[in-house]
């Protein structure tokens, strides 16, 4: 299912040359609280990131989880969907950065494990949590609204978040 496509630089030529990155994200429930990270700006992003190389969309999303949530032995299942999103590649060769966001409903998972959180999630002070998907939602909302600390993320995210509440996006 098609979830949302998000241009995010005006003036993109999207038949230009383009760097393509895969990524995965999970969506993890216990009873009504959804796995979310939160961002010390009060946003929600979903557990997930790139799939490396040799990976399976599987493997990146198990490997996304430990690292980002301290979650060992995830169980990835069925697709939700994907978000298709566009910029401005940093890299000179190209002209457009495409990344296309796979999520996947996730079930299990055994906690103890230790954060590993990337350079830019450790600034954003990065921390799971459960929360209910109308919050979520609301948080995100409430961030956009507020213009500070506006993640690149946070359209896509809300949208799946609406998505997951039955909620029209405005």
């Amino acid at each position: 299912m098609y979830l949302g496509k998000f241009v995010h630089d005006s003036g993109l030529d999207l038949t230009a040359p383009t760097l393509e990155r895969v990524a995965v994200r999970g969506v993890l429930f216990r009873g009504s609280q959804l796995l979310l990270l939160r961002s010390r700006h009060g946003d929600y992003k979903f557990p997930g990131g790139g799939v490396e190389s040799g990976e399976t969309m599987t493997s990146a999303l198990q490997r996304e989880f430990v690292e980002e949530c301290g979650l060992r032995e995830v169980e990835v299942g069925l697709a939700l969907g994907l978000t298709v999103e566009y910029l401005r590649a940093a890299e000179p060769e190209y002209e457009v950065f495409k990344m296309t966001s796979h999520y996947f409903y996730c079930s299990a998972g055994v906690a103890g494990a230790a954060q590993e959180l990337e350079g830019y999630e450790r600034e954003l002070e990065l921390t799971p949590e459960w929360i209910s998907v109308a919050d979520g939602l609301a948080a995100n909302r409430a961030v956009a609204e507020s213009g500070i600390g506006v993640q690149r993320w946070l359209p896509r995210e809300t949208q799946v978040l609406a998505h997951l509440s039955s909620d029209p996006v405005a």
